[in-house]
């Protein structure tokens, strides 16, 4: 079980949310304005008969903006997700924090600017 609250820091800034829905493998820390979530969640599923576990986390930011054409306010949200799936058995721990090590240290800033400009 993790920690209540959980942070995320934006800009410098500690986002602390408490927890605020927990159902077995999953729980939703927010903000009490919600301008920030924090979705967790675990699955179980069978892929080609053989089991595997999913872990999603989703981080969700939510917003009044202009659209650029009309200039009229929306709520508008951007979410950033990170989804590890893996078999029951078969990788340790140390490897799969390697792999995300490595996976971060890839996601720059650099990086991020070519993903929002929809390169692949």
């Amino acid at each position: 079980m993790l920690t209540d609250p959980q942070t995320i820091t934006v800009n410098a800034v500690a986002k602390t949310m408490p927890k605020v829905q927990a159902d077995g493998q999953h729980a939703l820390y927010s903000l009490a304005d919600q301008t920030f979530k924090l979705d967790i969640r675990h699955t179980s599923r069978k892929v080609d008969k053989k089991d595997r576990v999913r872990s999603l986390v989703t981080f969700t930011q939510a917003a009044v903006v202009a659209d650029p054409i009309t200039a009229v306010n929306d709520l508008e949200t951007v979410a950033v997700s990170f989804q590890l799936d893996r078999p029951v058995a078969g990788f340790t721990s140390t490897q799969i924090q390697q792999m995300v090590t490595g996976f971060n240290s890839w996601l720059t800033s650099t990086m991020v600017d070519k993903l929002y400009g929809r390169e692949s």
